[in-house]
């Protein structure tokens, strides 16, 4: 856009409008990417902003095709330092695995309200099992729990180690922030078995890549040939062109790899791959989780808030850094 108003001068609306669908159709995702790389690592031209092209870039979420591997909107693969997983796996043994070698999904799903609280020198959590949360006929399908951080000490820890991971400057040039990236929330993911796929999106359309999610195995589960990521490949096609998603394309795997993180914004569609655990309940998958994101207050409400708001654990940290409980701390 610099160049060509360097070569035009003050570019017009007819001109803007060209301009904006050269930009959104010819140029690909992968140039916008690397792009937009350059742009947080140069100063910027010393032009005057166009308001126009400013608004409807900030407006538009963002759909990317960011990982070659991966036939999929606005997911990359990022790669998680053994320290940052070092550290997740201590809190992991000392606070909740004894409980989980104790039955402790099986005994949640036999209660009306199935959480628990659990407190350790390893720090305080709070189990949800959810099971196929988005989907109620499917609830039972699944033993999948969210065991997440419980107080602001804990949240500290685990802030620590996402800082370890270094995953907020990978993504940092594909948010919108004014100071930098804010970690929302921390729990583990932990399932034993689904009978059942279960496509849906973490995020709505309007996150694009201005919020995350972060799912990164503890452990090595390539002994299993299913009971991995299904996500659905067409998505990227059809968000392309303008669509939602959940079409009727194929289904692709990504296997979990130790030492490596999946990261998704919205428009990305996924299940838990049917399968199993080779332990069952008591020698679960565990996954360590972030959520993540821009740091602007209503963009946060508008978009964000709304997602991780309701019952996959009961704090959270807000876009200005407030603290705040969830419809389940409530």
């Amino acid at each position: 856009a610099s160049l060509c108003w360097s070569l035009r001068g003050a570019p017009d609306d007819a001109w803007l409008s060209w301009l904006s669908y050269w930009l959104s159709n010819w140029l690909s995702d992968t140039h916008v990417y690397m792009l937009s790389l350059v742009a947080a690592r140069r100063p910027a031209p010393p032009l005057a902003p166009c308001p126009a092209v400013c608004s409807a870039l900030r407006d538009a979420p963002r759909v990317l095709h960011l990982d070659r591997r991966i036939a999929a909107p606005n997911v990359v693969r990022l790669p998680m330092p053994a320290a940052a997983l070092d550290a997740a796996r201590a809190a992991f043994d000392g606070a909740i695995r004894p409980h989980l070698e104790r039955n402790l999904i099986e005994d949640l799903e036999a209660q009306p309200v199935p959480c628990s609280q659990l407190r350790s020198a390893y720090g305080n959590f709070f189990v949800m099992r959810g099971g196929s949360s988005t989907d109620e006929s499917k609830r039972h399908s699944s033993d999948l729990a969210w065991i997440s951080v419980d107080d602001m000490p804990t949240w500290e820890a685990f802030r620590k180690i996402f800082d370890l991971s270094g995953v907020a400057d990978a993504v940092r040039p594909l948010v919108d922030c004014d100071e930098g990236i804010r970690l929302y929330s921390s729990f583990y993911v932990v399932r034993s078995r689904c009978a059942s796929a279960n496509l849906h999106v973490d995020w709505g359309d309007g996150v694009g890549t201005n919020a995350f999610t972060l799912l990164a195995p503890l452990e090595d589960y390539s002994g299993v040939d299913d009971f991995q990521l299904l996500y659905e490949a067409s998505a990227a096609r059809e968000a392309v062109a303008g669509g939602v998603g959940g079409g009727d394309g194929g289904l692709a795997q990504y296997r979990y790899r130790l030492g490596e993180a999946i990261v998704f914004g919205s428009h990305f569609y996924h299940s838990t791959e049917p399968g199993a655990s080779a332990g069952g309940a008591a020698a679960p998958h565990v996954y360590l989780c972030f959520t993540f994101g821009s740091d602007r207050a209503s963009f946060f409400e508008e978009h964000i808030a709304p997602t991780i708001s309701g019952y996959q654990s009961r704090l959270l940290v807000a876009a200005d850094g407030s603290v705040r409980l969830t419809e389940l701390g409530r």
